[in-house]
This record gives C-alpha cells, structure tokens and sequence, in this order.
C-alpha cells in the first residue's frame, strides 16, 4: 500500500481518438485497486460552465474494477465540491502510472447536486455496439449510485488527506 502526498504519478488518459493526454500528479493512496492523485489546478479552467481558479485542488479517484473515474474539485480553502464522473475502461493503476481509456460520456454533479449528463455528442458514429452498450450501462450505473459513490469518494479523501 502507498498512502504519501508527495509522490509524483503520470495521469494517462487515452481517448477513443487514441490520442494520449499525460498530466503529472502527487500519487495519495494506491493499494487494492483503489488509487488517488492529487493536482493543484496552475491555469483557469472550466468544466461546463462552472470556473475553477489556479490553486483549486483536483482529486482523481480510480477504481480498477469499476467503469468509471472520478474527479472532484475542491475550490481554494473551501468545503464546496464539484464531481465529474468519466465513463472509462483499461483502468490500471501502479505506483508511477495511472492509465485509463476514457468513454467520452461524463456525468457532472454540482455543489447543489444537480446533474448534467455531457459529452455524449463526442461519441464517434461508428462505435461498436457493443461499446456504446458499455458506456450506456455504465452511466446507468452511476446515475443509479452516483450519492452513494460520492459518500464513498468523501470519505476516501476524509480518511486519505485529512
């Protein structure tokens, strides 16, 4: 198990394109297909339609065995959250890497905890079906739990970064 705040681990994410995004992040927690890494945010951004400022902290929460990611943001000295769910698959996880394909499809949930279903016109047209079955079952999955799993994703963070 590796629980530390100050180890560098490579976010890689590949897209259905096949075109590879790399972001260096601070490796939190790895242990039993569960991992956490850490970025401080050193640009403005948006996410849909909500700002994050430079010094907002992301938090990617990854599990092997599930079909998604999560990202949850939390602004600068602030307990408001934001949680961004990527439909995902080939997650893998080791100590220096975090590799994982993402869907397209994201589920946004705000800080009133409205959610917003995005993405989806970013699906090619000749995905196979049996992917899009795949990513219709998992966004059915997390729009099923997605409370459940953000309880969850609180109380990982809570017990992982104090």
């Amino acid at each position: 198990m590796v629980s530390s705040g100050g180890n560098y681990c490579i976010e890689k994410k590949i897209l259905l394109s096949g075109a590879v995004h790399e972001y260096p992040c601070h490796l939190i927690h790895l242990s039993d297909g569960l991992g956490i890494l850490r970025y401080v945010l050193d640009r403005e951004y948006f996410v849909a339609d909500i700002p994050l400022r430079v010094g907002d902290i992301t938090y990617a929460i990854y599990w092997a065995d599930r079909p998604y990611t999560l990202y949850t943001w939390r602004w600068n000295h602030s307990d408001c959250a934001l949680y961004y769910f990527n439909i995902a698959d080939s997650i893998s996880l080791t100590r220096h890497e975090f590799v994982w394909r993402d869907l397209a499809v994201d589920i946004l949930v705000d800080a009133r905890m409205a959610v917003r279903i995005l993405d989806e016109h970013e699906l090619p047209p000749d995905l196979s079906p049996e992917l899009r079955e795949y990513i219709k079952g998992a966004q059915s999955a997390v729009l099923g739990h997605y409370l459940e799993i953000i309880r969850e994703a609180d109380f990982l963070l809570q017990r992982f970064t104090g």
